[in-house]
């Protein structure tokens, strides 16, 4: 299919709600408050992004749907290609950020392993912090996203197979797996972990406030399987041409922000504190959020630039494999 300036736009305001969240929960600005219903779908407009990113995801996979002769492997391997050399290009630049932002900026040492290092080790280079209960972990909070992420690419074939033969049934299905998990982890927590007495009075306090320690309603697969069984479910239902309705509109400027929202989405949190530092100074506020954007717009393009030479080693030895 050729490129679609409509998914290229979606892309563009998921990205822009999650940022915007994020830096209006530092300044304590209402466009970074919670809203909707508490313990079951209760978010920030990061949260809303999050959602159109999930959704975006599942029309991708239902467009592009692999061919039937291609394993299992190289499928979960082509998606992984599509998330990880990303996500590692940018971690160096966010421990630097989180070193920076918890201390070194102002010379002091900050922990560099608050986790243990083989924790902080594997869960870095996995994205798989959310599963120890560590949310993104200390470098990158955001990062609980490549969690959710890959294991809704894992389900991927297996939705696409049931939206195949039974559509409405299947995105019903997913709508009522999708509610019943949000309200159990939003009342007890992940499933088949039993929470310690010290646990249950935390996740009451939690539950007051709107989620569950560890916010499990945002990473836990079966949580998530909705938002993106529907972009499966749309990509499938509606016509190819649906979109590339808004094609006209094409322009450079809105393609190459597009693919800059995932690198902007991996390496904008651990410099948040930039803006802070640069009101410090005695900058203006807005100066300072210009600064900063400019300053993470050239960052994200960087490990963009870097990726692209990555990606295609891979995808030839891809190629080449016969699995």
């Amino acid at each position: 299919m050729n490129r679609s300036v409509l998914l290229d736009l979606l892309r563009i305001i998921a990205i822009s709600l999650v940022v915007v969240a994020h830096v209006g929960q530092l300044l304590g600005h209402a466009s970074g408050d919670f809203f909707g219903i508490k313990n079951l779908y209760f978010v920030s407009l990061g949260g809303v992004g999050v959602s159109i990113f999930l959704l975006l995801s599942g029309i991708l996979a239902g467009l592009s749907r692999s061919s039937h002769q291609e394993s299992y492997l190289v499928y979960l391997l082509k998606r992984a290609r599509r998330i990880y050399p990303l996500y590692w290009l940018s971690l160096p630049l966010c421990i630097l950020g989180y070193a920076l932002g918890n201390g070194l900026f102002k010379g002091d040492l900050p922990e560099l392993f608050p986790n243990g290092f083989i924790t902080d080790l594997l869960g870095s280079l996995t994205g798989f912090y959310a599963w120890a209960g560590l949310w993104g972990g200390p470098y990158n909070p955001p990062s609980w996203y490549i969690t959710l992420i890959m294991n809704l690419y894992a389900l991927c074939p297996l939705l696409l197979w049931c939206m195949q033969r039974w559509p409405h049934q299947t995105l019903a299905a997913l709508f009522c797996i999708s509610l019943g998990a949000r309200y159990y982890v939003g009342q007890w927590g992940v499933p088949f972990v039993e929470p310690t007495l010290l646990g249950q009075v935390e996740g009451w306090f939690y539950r007051q406030y709107g989620f569950m320690p560890g916010r499990p309603g945002d990473w836990f697969p079966p949580c998530r399987l909705f938002e993106f069984g529907l972009g499966l479910y749309l990509a499938l239902r509606l016509p190819a041409t649906i979109w590339l309705r808004l094609n006209i509109l094409s322009t450079s400027v809105i393609r190459r922000l597009s693919d800059l929202a995932f690198p902007l989405f991996l390496v904008h949190y651990p410099f948040l504190f930039l803006i802070p530092e640069l009101a410090e100074l005695g900058l203006p506020i807005w100066i300072g959020l210009m600064t900063y954007m400019a300053l993470m717009l050239f960052a994200a393009a960087a490990i963009s630039q870097l990726e692209h030479p990555l990606s295609r080693v891979v995808d030839q030895h891809l190629s080449a494999r016969k699995l």
